[in-house]
């Protein structure tokens, strides 16, 4: 190994960015193998966390966009977590050739909380809650700094 090669492991090895990414992946496997238990993709569970956060719904045209996929993908998952009963499908009163989906009345999102929880209280295990809270507001930080919109 060179000397130029041990200088960019040295400063590889000290980004944090590299850990977060990490962290991400084995989440994001771990996840997908929970959520797998319940008929349910990431892709699935990142729209639902969407329309959670908008209880009036969203066109499935912004729903596209803030998930970063191509409108048709959106429309697939949406049939599929409607026939699952945890999404419903209006039409918009705005624009009656668009249509509003949220979250149908009764669906079984608690479960999905679950896994949540459950990830986050193994990967925080050792953490004291002042920790822990710690943690959220970096994290937070870190987050507001990195905007997904170009």
């Amino acid at each position: 190994m060179t000397d130029a090669d041990e200088a960019v492991d040295a400063r590889l090895g000290g980004l944090a960015v590299l850990r977060v990414w990490a962290l991400w992946l084995r989440l994001e496997a771990r996840l997908g193998r929970e959520l797998a238990a319940f008929g349910l993709t990431i892709a699935e569970f990142r729209l639902i966390g969407e329309l959670m956060q908008a209880p009036e719904g969203l066109r499935q045209g912004e729903l596209a966009r803030r998930l970063g996929v191509r409108p048709p993908t959106v429309s697939a998952a949406v049939a599929r977590l409607e026939r699952g009963g945890i999404v419903a499908r209006v039409r918009d009163p705005d624009d009656p050739r668009a249509w509003r989906v949220s979250i149908a009345a009764g669906a079984p999102l608690v479960s999905g909380v679950d896994v949540l929880e459950r990830l986050e209280g193994e990967a925080l295990a050792d953490l004291e809650p002042p920790e822990r809270a710690t943690l959220v507001e970096l994290l937070d930080r870190v987050t507001a700094r990195l905007s997904l919109e170009e």
